[in-house]
Order: C-alpha cells, then sequence, then structure tokens
C-alpha cells in the first residue's frame, strides 16, 4: 500500500522504488516537496500499533480484574475469637526434615498431661512395624490417609494384621496389647484421648503367632460405619455422646450446596478435613458466597466456645470433617443480620 496524499512532481527517468525507510531526495528542480519518509507510517503501522495498544489495554485490564478478585477473596477474614484453623503447611513437624519412620505434630493438648484432652497426627512411612505396646488410656483413631496394618497380642507378625484404610476408625482400649505398621502403602492417623497418652512397650516376644486379642482393638472399616442421614447432611458418632459431658468423636459429610445458619457452641470443638473443601464464615449475616473461607482437606480447625459460626459445603463437593470435643456439644442459633 503506497502513501497517501499530494502527488509529487515528476522527475527525469526512471523513479526509484519508494520505502518508507528511505530518506528521499529533495525535488527542488521540479517542484517537488521536500520530506521525509521515515515519519510518515503506512496504514498497515499505524493499524499495527492501534492493535498493539488495545491487546495491552485489554491485558492490562484483565490483570486488574484478576488482582481485584484475588484482594475481594483475600478480604475475607474469620473472627479470631470465634475460629482459628491451621493449614497442613503450618503444622509443625516432630521431624521438619519428614526423614523419620514416624513422625508427629501435636495439634491440640498435651498427650502428656494427665487430663489434657489431646489430638495429635502420626504419620508412618512404608514398610515399618512398631513393638507390642498398650496405653493407660483409651485412644480414638481415624485413619486420615493410605492405610495401615493392625494386629493385637504379644507377637508382631504382619503376616495376621488388618488392613486399615483411610476413613476407618479404631478405639485403642486401655492397657491392651496391640501393635500396628504400613506394608507398601504409607499411612496417617488422627489420635485424640485423655492424657496421659504414654506408649509402653512389652518384651518382644519371637512366636510364633498365637492368636490376637479381640478385647484389645475396635475396628470399624469404611464401609462397616453407620451414617445417619439429615437431609443437608449426615453424621455418625463413633465414640461418646455429645449430647453429654465427656470426650466425644464424630463424622459429618455436608452435602454439596448446603450449610449451617449462624450459631455457637457451650465448648471448644476441634475439627480435621477429611474430604473435600469445607467452608466456613463466622458472625451473625450468613452470605456463603462472599463471607466464608476454604479450609481444603487435612486443614485443622478449632470453633472456640461461644463463637458464632457456620459452615457448609459449596454447589461443587461434598465436604467430610472429623469432629472432636467435650459434651455437651448444644447448637445455638442466633438472629441473623438482615
Amino acid at each position: 500500500m503506497g502513501i497517501r496524499g499530494k502527488k509529487a512532481g515528476r522527475a527525469d527517468g526512471p523513479q526509484p522504488l519508494f520505502h518508507p525507510a528511505r530518506r528521499l531526495t529533495t525535488m527542488q528542480a521540479k517542484g517537488g516537496v521536500d520530506f521525509d519518509a521515515s515519519r510518515v507510517q503506512t496504514e498497515e503501522e499505524t493499524m499495527s500499533r492501534h492493535l498493539t495498544i488495545g491487546t495491552i489495554g485489554a491485558t492490562l485490564t484483565a490483570v486488574a480484574l484478576v488482582l481485584s478478585l484475588s484482594s475481594m477473596a483475600q478480604a475475607v477474614e474469620l473472627n479470631p475469637a470465634a475460629v482459628a484453623f491451621q493449614t497442613p503447611d503450618q503444622f509443625k513437624w516432630r521431624d521438619p526434615t519428614d526423614q523419620a519412620a514416624t513422625n508427629q505434630v501435636i495439634l491440640q493438648g498435651d498427650p502428656n498431661k494427665p487430663g489434657s484432652l489431646y489430638i495429635n497426627i502420626n504419620k508412618f512411612k512404608a514398610n515399618r512395624f512398631g513393638n507390642a505396646h498398650h496405653h493407660p488410656n483409651d485412644r480414638f483413631i481415624s485413619v486420615i490417609a493410605g492405610a495401615a496394618w493392625r494386629g493385637t497380642g504379644s507377637v508382631v507378625d504382619p503376616a495376621h494384621a488388618t488392613r486399615v484404610p483411610k476413613g476407618t476408625f479404631m478405639v485403642d482400649h486401655a492397657n491392651k496389647v496391640h501393635w500396628d505398621g504400613t506394608k507398601e502403602e504409607t499411612g496417617a492417623y488422627l489420635i485424640t484421648g485423655i492424657g496421659p497418652a504414654t506408649n509402653i512397650e512389652i518384651p518382644k516376644v519371637a512366636g510364633p503367632w498365637a492368636g490376637g486379642d479381640p478385647s484389645a482393638a475396635t475396628i470399624k472399616l469404611p464401609d462397616q460405619i453407620q451414617w445417619k442421614d439429615n437431609g443437608p447432611n449426615k453424621t455418625v458418632t463413633l465414640a461418646g455422646d455429645p449430647e453429654k459431658e465427656g470426650l466425644y468423636v464424630q463424622m459429618l459429610t455436608w452435602k454439596k450446596g448446603n450449610f449451617s445458619r449462624p450459631h455457637f457452641h457451650p465448648n471448644d470443638r476441634y475439627i480435621y478435613v477429611l474430604e473435600g473443601t469445607w467452608w466456613v464464615g463466622t458472625g451473625n449475616k450468613f452470605d456463603p458466597d462472599n463471607l466464608t473461607v476454604p479450609m481444603k482437606a487435612g486443614t485443622y480447625v478449632t470453633h472456640f466456645a461461644k463463637g458464632v459460626h457456620w459452615d457448609g459445603a459449596k454447589a461443587d463437593e461434598d465436604a467430610t470433617i472429623i469432629l472432636i470435643g467435650n459434651g455437651p456439644a448444644t447448637n445455638t442459633r442466633v438472629e441473623e443480620a438482615k
């Protein structure tokens, strides 16, 4: 495409082809005009520049929108007097390098202190078994990752162990000998109880295996857990009674698209997110779309006594949590903000 403008006077002889990068000569003898072609843009150049500017503008607008939405999401803050939480990357493991065959993080209380409600996670690398042992008090265990193998009695014999996959619930009964470990899979337990939780090993017994002790441990595999369907959610009480004083353990699955309304409990409650994303809000304004914070699987949450909160699952997936606390765990609704 040529340059549009006033036609120049004709010079003698053939004319060189025009190139916009070349500087044209002065044609004074023929009445020509003196101009610099480097200062003239072709229509293609002009259009290209306009398109480039438009693309940059659109990109900047999109970036600004993303940053704005991100800022809005980050602006949602939970009332720290009602709810606190730790994501898995915030856990303080006993072995920060995670090289130990068995690693542990204490999430609540002190397992060595008498009368203390404690919660900890023990995770195991593959192909390890511990020695036979017992504890002075009952321990309540949820398998939260992988699969472990459990046995009872004084002889540790993996060939006679029971596989306990994620979702299994177990009770180690006080002063009863048991043992556990892993085979080709890794595993992890969420353990709770009332301290002290001393691990008392017994002298090793070579065998042969003479049978286990059915009274030493209770095991409920995932397909043996009997859920109660409540409509928007389903629940199961695994230990204790949440309506009475004392330690209780429950599991609760929020069906997608369902939430509780603003409420509080008389005592602290401790929650581990087992599967899905659990959404939590605080205060008496109920607005799941704009006032909730996502708690992804593996997050540990505390609901403080009398702190107003509400929670549930959004439309894309169910969310399953493990609930631990000291009863009673009554649910008291509050008047909602309009």
